[in-house]
Parts: structure tokens; C-alpha cells; sequence
């Protein structure tokens, strides 16, 4: 008898113990305390629930009204506003950008050095002193050129994170 006793009291303890656990951590049988109406310029979007001084509302509804993303991925809800998605568009199309600059200038430092390499290939055609010095001063400037060039570069790639 006594077994019986102390079984009962143990299934009335953790049985007790489950329905408490339950009411504290869900809306099941919770007290409505008001039903309210969500408007949209003047038009009603949806109703919402207030249970224990908290609000609840169609989250879909809501993510269409505000224009924000909505996907759910397990039990997670995720909301992306439109600005972060404008956001990595903008990114994305300056890092398209900054690239066809990057190609734009190696390119450049390419058809630079060509330059470079004909005109010292071509050096012994010329025989006055004038025509060399003018040579010269071409070949420096194309070296200016190439020096900025290769710092524009630099800088393309460090803003690319490469």
C-alpha cells in the first residue's frame, strides 16, 4: 500500500510540475486582452491579438506592408528590409565597377610598357642628339605614366580587399 501511495504523490508531483512548465512558456489558455485592427493608409491589413500585455500579429501580413523580405528557414523567421538588399546591390554594382577599372588600368600598364619597349628598340634609328633626347623624355614620361598607373592599381585592389 504504501508503494502505491508514494507512486501516486510521484506521478502527482511531476505531472504538477509538467502543466506549470507548460503555462509558463505557452499561450494555451492565456487570457486575451484585446483584439486590435492594423490599418494601411486607411485600409485594414489584418487584426492583431494582445495576450499578457504583448502584441501579436501576422508576421507575413506585416513583412508585405512594411515591403521587407520575409523567408523562414527551420523555426527561424527572418525580415530583411529593402534598404539592406538596396544596400548590397549598390555594393555588388560598385565592386563591378571598381573591377572594370582595376582591368581598365592593367590594361593600360600594358600597352604602356609596349610603348616603352618600341621606342627603345627603335633608339639606334636615331641619330641626332636632339632626336635622343627627345627619346628619352618620352621614355621617362611613359615611366611617369606606368608609376601612376601601377598606384592607381594598388589602390583599386586594396578598396577590392585584395
Amino acid at each position: 500500500m504504501k508503494k502505491k501511495i508514494v507512486g501516486i504523490v510521484a506521478s502527482a508531483l511531476l505531472l504538477g510540475s509538467s502543466i506549470g512548465f507548460a503555462a509558463s512558456s505557452s499561450l494555451i489558455g492565456a487570457k486575451v486582452s484585446g483584439i486590435y485592427t492594423i490599418k494601411q493608409d486607411g485600409k485594414k491589413i489584418a487584426d492583431a491579438i494582445v495576450v499578457n500585455n504583448s502584441a501579436y500579429v501576422p508576421v507575413r501580413t506585416m513583412s508585405e506592408a512594411t515591403g521587407a523580405g520575409l523567408t523562414v528557414e527551420g523555426k527561424t523567421i527572418i525580415l530583411e528590409s529593402k534598404e539592406t538588399e538596396k544596400a548590397a546591390l549598390k555594393a555588388s554594382i560598385a565592386a563591378a565597377k571598381l573591377r572594370e577599372r582595376l582591368a581598365g588600368a592593367e590594361s593600360s600598364v600594358q600597352v604602356l610598357k609596349e610603348a616603352i619597349q618600341l621606342v627603345e628598340t627603335t633608339a639606334a634609328d636615331l641619330t641626332s642628339a636632339a632626336d635622343q633626347e627627345a627619346r628619352r623624355n618620352y621614355i621617362a614620361e611613359l615611366n611617369k605614366r606606368v608609376e601612376f598607373m601601377e598606384t592607381e592599381i594598388a589602390q583599386l585592389k586594396e578598396q577590392l580587399g585584395e
